[in-house]
């Protein structure tokens, strides 16, 4: 399901939830004060109808009491005495009251009776009177727990309407009086059943009307998401260069950012593999090709000393091919190690003193200098730096020997060291208050420099681009005959890279090269005010 369905029902839901819960409390306050107000009506009318029949009652009482009085003054008068004859005035109220019950109703009925009302009078648990023609029996909860002065209701469903029944006790000559009223309250559930059908007409009409609002908000907020979605397809079909066009402010705009970032990224590297790719392809074609042409020598040698009897000069020579061809050999595998070797482990750091170190160089490379009557000038700034030596010195070995080859006989090599200060351009001000603030270290951080510099063939920018490539050689014959294998700079740059060194060459065609190897450290700052 699409994201915009998602937010559509999802609001359409919650929505939905939302006013039904509120239509329902609103309907059901509605329809609670509507029913209060018909029992409010219904206790109303009740209690009209007892005081209504409460007054006739009290004048039948008053009525019946002189009659009672006025007979015993006769008895006493004729002096009568059959006791068993005379009246009780108990009895007369008694029967009184139960005969003058429906012609108290009717009277009462026809006074304060309303339109769907009725009422019932029991006296002494015997219906008296009731204007109510659907002779419906009265439920007994209505008369359950009732004192006098308290009322009891009940809610019944008679013919599909909805009545409300109020009971009331009143104590007449010792015996119990009971009116029940009964009165319509259908109005209120009618009331209560259109408020229903009214509610569900709007909310129907405001779902549909929110669904396609929110269908065209969904879709447009949505938009944005749908152009990543297209767009990291065509990256995902291999086309690294587009790009997603969301100018909007938001967290939407802001994942478009951060997507042509990533899009960017990958795309650079899936350049840098495919570069990684091409150079390992390159790698092994060069590496095949340079062990081509000594394996070619020394098997050919071999071979005509194997199967020809050549005299003793001859063989000198052929052994002599072999021989250098199998160092180179020997050279190359030792070089292509070395490589292998530190792009995967790291290595160890020592304080050395860089004067050593050159010295050391120099005596390393002095044998091959003096045989092609090649000078060294020496410069070095004695410091004292944290690297490892034996990697260093090899770097160096293998900068001297490239100068040595590319140098004319007789030449002059020049290898220098020395500090270049990150604050060259301080004021004497700045410096005297340098001095005198204690949290400046004794220490400066600096950046030694070394410089190894030939006055020889040289080299175009195109090829000092290259010159760091596995198996890439300036002039492959002459490189070939000195025993290079292309190897010496490759190894050179990883040494560098190990030490957070930087290399930079200057070389012009006929003019000769500079290497320069810049390395951090610290060193000892005096400074004379």
């Amino acid at each position: 399901m699409k994201f915009r369905y998602k937010v559509l029902f999802t609001n359409l839901i919650l929505l939905s939830l939302g006013l039904g819960l509120v239509g329902y409390l609103m309907i059901h306050k509605n329809f609670e004060l509507a029913k209060q107000t018909q029992l409010k009506n219904a206790i109303v009318q009740n209690n009209l109808v007892q005081s209504s029949v409460e007054y006739e009652l009290l004048q039948l009482l008053n009525s019946d009491s002189e009659n009672a009085t006025s007979q015993t003054i006769d008895n006493a008068v004729s002096q009568t005495t059959d006791n068993s004859k005379s009246i009780k005035s108990s009895d007369i109220t008694a029967s009184s009251i139960a005969a003058q019950l429906p012609q108290i109703g009717s009277r009462v009925s026809s006074s304060v009776r309303t339109k769907d009302s009725f009422f019932y009078i029991y006296y002494d648990g015997n219906r008296g009177y009731t204007d109510d023609k659907s002779q419906v029996d009265i439920n007994e909860t209505l008369f359950n727990d009732l004192t006098t002065g308290n009322k009891n209701y009940l809610i019944n469903i008679e013919d599909e309407k909805h009545y409300i029944y109020v009971t009331s006790q009143s104590v007449i000559d010792e015996k119990n009086l009971w009116i029940i009223s009964k009165c319509d309250a259908s109005e209120a559930y009618s009331l209560l059943d259109e408020q229903i059908k009214y509610f569900r007409l709007i909310i129907v009409v405001i779902l549909i009307a929110e669904s396609v609002a929110m269908y065209f908000i969904s879709r447009y907020m949505t938009k944005p998401l749908e152009k990543l979605n297209r767009v990291s397809e065509e990256i995902a079909q291999g086309d690294y260069a587009t790009r997603v066009n969301v100018k909007s402010h938001d967290e939407i705009g802001l994942l478009a950012q951060k997507f042509n970032i990533m899009a960017q990224a990958v795309s650079d590297h899936v350049d840098e593999l495919n570069d990684m790719v091409h150079r390992r392809e390159q790698f092994v074609a060069d590496f095949t090709h340079e062990i081509k042409t000594p394996m070619t020598s020394i098997i050919g040698y071999a071979d005509t000393m194997r199967s020809l009897e050549l005299p003793r000069e001859e063989q000198i020579m052929a052994l002599g091919y072999i021989f250098s061809e199998g160092k180179r050999l020997e050279s190359m595998s030792n070089k292509l190690f070395d490589l292998i070797y530190l792009r995967q482990h790291d290595i160890k750091k020592d304080d050395v003193h860089m004067a050593d170190l050159c010295a050391e160089v120099v005596k390393v490379v002095g044998p091959a200098y003096e045989n092609r009557h090649l000078i060294i000038e020496t410069a070095i700034e004695d410091a004292v730096l944290t690297v490892n030596r034996e990697l260093l010195v090899t770097a160096l070995v293998n900068l001297m020997d490239n100068a040595r080859k590319a140098s004319s006989e007789g030449g002059k090599v020049e290898i220098t060291g020395k500090y270049v200060h990150d604050k060259v351009n301080s004021t004497l001000e700045d410096k005297k208050t340098q001095k005198n603030d204690e949290s400046t270290d004794d220490e400066c951080a600096d950046t030694y420099e070394i410089c190894i510099i030939d006055h020889g063939i040289g080299m175009t920018k195109e090829q000092a681009d290259r010159i760091c490539d596995e198996f890439y050689m300036v002039d492959k014959s002459r490189a070939r005959k000195e025993g290079g294998a292309g190897i010496g700079m490759s190894l050179v740059a990883v040494i560098l890279e190990h030490h957070n060194a930087k290399l930079s060459v200057e070389s012009e065609p006929g003019c000769g090269t500079t290497m320069r190897i810049s390395l951090h450290g610290k060193s000892e700052c005096s400074i004379d005010v």
